[in-house]
């Protein structure tokens, strides 16, 4: 019998495609040398050598989420990341980044170019503060606070119909009770806001590990809260001797108010105390009603001692010093091609939680602004580079946000080890979601069995005559077959790619493509003038005594 496609009609028969093979079915191929006339969309899928020798890079069609998959020392940095940055600078089309640089040798290598194509670098240098920007996560909360405060100094005078009446918002009033009622209403809107932001922030620093006796992390982020809404309060009045500016609304000065409560003080109890003062109906003194004020001094000892655990990030020396002022705004992610750089430890895992904070608010900021535009999308696409991706704590609703981000033109790369590791963090429904966002998914290799198989089964299957067919039959001739469904892409296969060599799955695309990402080092036309991070300076002084909040109320 004669064996033809046709044998195989009805079956699973996914594609295995290489790069000269993507090119003649449609895909975008640009030689690097004409990278700067490039002004199509796309991520990075393949960079290889021509028999010409040229150098060529293969991108997908659309600009997508991505997830990049490879155990440690398997090239995902060099590979993947140092190009995409540099090829994403070099084409006409300037995508912004944010890139996070656990070793610090992205932006060594990249920091140059990026300068030289017109972008505006910046450097969050959790290694070391001498050498960046300072940015403290708290100022937001303060701003709206204020704003929510200072509502009705919005309210203009303006001339309608020859009388003079109100304007706020856009809106004329002529009723000054309808005034009032919105005046109030906006007010309560944004304090609203200024709650939400403040349980996320709370929810994402101080987790509840311990599902067995949760009291003490709970009360530790209920503490924590309430520090937040008495700095606030202690804002409203600038005159005070204990007001709190935007300068002092930081985590510094939390560790600092926290010491008022060290062990075996009752100040908490004092009619004078840094919250016992304070109204009944206030946010601060309610919430620390029950896990300060009223607990016996042994509880309270070990709920402070719970919460100074959770704060520890922030009496980290750099970290302390970074987080006490601004040098750089979020703004600036709006204002033209910007590349900012999140240099961090890796072996601190405490890092991990700021840069998670930091990524949540930058990817905020984005969504408002992609909101205000007439289409609801940001002019020019902007990714989030996340090396290590797999080792921040869950960035709260993330499955929700990177849907919401895509229709957005926000997109975000996500480096990571193993599906494990997402497991680990999200659990397997979430991961699962997050992982279903992530159109294209670049795979260099894992030690992880689970990864393997479950990168294996995205591969799809192929159908095949079964070896066992030629059992029936004698010679060339097969008198009875039979057809089989096997891997694609079996496991054995993934366990044994060279450096360089990854599989490509993108969706709806009708193929996986075997392909080909040379490390940086390993193309001359890689070899771009380095930067040091020692030459950067950053635009503010932490140790200003701007900076520095001194409680003034003595205790007896």
């Amino acid at each position: 019998m004669k064996i033809t496609e046709k044998l195989f009609d009805g079956y699973e028969n996914m594609r295995m495609l290489g790069f000269d093979e993507c090119e003649r079915d449609g895909g975008n191929i640009v030689a690097y040398r004409d990278i700067s006339s490039y002004d199509g969309c796309g991520v990075l899928k393949g960079c290889d050598y021509a028999p010409d020798g040229t150098l060529r890079q293969l991108y997908t069609k659309d600009d997508n989420h991505v997830g990049v998959i490879a155990a440690t020392r398997l090239g995902k940095t060099s590979s993947y990341v140092i190009p995409s940055v540099i090829s994403f600078a070099r084409q006409k089309r300037k995508r912004s980044m944010i890139i996070s640089d656990p070793k610090g040798e992205i932006y060594r290598h990249t920091a140059q170019t990026l300068r030289a194509e017109g972008y505006n670098v910046r450097l969050i240098n959790f290694r070391d503060y001498t050498h960046s920007e300072c940015w403290n996560v708290l100022t937001p909360i303060f701003r709206k606070y204020q704003a929510a405060l200072h509502v009705e100094d919005e309210v203009k005078v303006t001339t309608y119909d020859g009388v003079e009446r109100n304007l706020f918002r856009g809106k004329v009033y002529f009723d000054q009770k309808e005034l009032d009622n919105d005046i109030a209403m906006m007010k309560s809107v944004l304090m609203s806001d200024v709650g939400n932001d403040i349980d996320d922030l709370a929810r994402m620093l101080i987790v509840t590990y311990s599902q067995s006796d949760p009291y003490w992390e709970n009360s530790a982020r209920d503490l924590f809260k309430a520090f937040l809404w008495a700095m606030l309060e202690d804002s409203a009045d600038p005159k005070d001797i204990n007001a709190i500016t935007e300068e002092t609304f930081s985590f510094s000065t939390i560790l600092r108010l926290a010491t008022l409560f060290e062990d075996g003080r009752d100040d908490a109890l004092d009619d004078k105390g840094y919250f016992s003062r304070r109204p009944n109906d206030s946010m601060a003194y309610m919430l620390a009603k029950n896990i300060i004020l009223c607990n016996a001094r042994t509880t309270r000892r070990c709920i402070i001692s719970s919460f100074m655990v959770k704060m520890s990030v922030f009496q980290e020396s750099a970290v302390r010093l970074l987080t006490s002022c601004n040098s750089f705004e979020m703004r600036e992610l709006t204002e033209g091609p910007v590349a900012v750089f999140i240099d961090y430890r890796d072996e601190v895992k405490a890092h991990f939680q700021l840069i998670s904070l930091f990524v949540q608010e930058a990817y905020r900021l984005l969504i408002d602004k992609a909101n205000d535009n007439r289409d609801g999308k940001l002019d020019v696409p902007f990714y989030f580079i996340l090396d290590e991706f797999g080792n921040f704590p869950a960035i709260n609703d993330f499955e929700t946000t990177i849907s919401a981000c895509a229709g957005r033109n926000i997109f975000f790369i996500l480096i990571m080890q193993s599906y494990a590791q997402l497991y680990a963090v999200y659990g397997k429904a979430v991961s699962e979601i997050i992982r279903d966002n992530l159109n294209v998914h670049v795979f260099f290799g894992s030690n992880n069995p689970e990864t393997l198989e479950s990168f294996s089964c995205e591969c799809g299957q192929r159908a095949r005559i079964s070896p066992l067919s030629a059992l029936n039959g004698t010679g060339a001739r097969i008198d009875a077959y039979q057809i089989e469904s096997v891997p694609l892409v079996p496991k054995s296969r993934l366990s044994a790619l060279s450096p360089g060599e990854c599989i490509i799955t993108e969706a709806n695309s009708g193929h996986v493509l075997f392909s080909r990402l040379r490390r940086y080092f390993m193309c001359e036309e890689f070899d771009l003038p380095l930067c040091s991070a020692k030459e950067y300076e950053g635009a503010a002084d932490p140790f200003n005594k701007r900076y520095v909040y001194n409680y003034r109320v003595k205790f007896r």
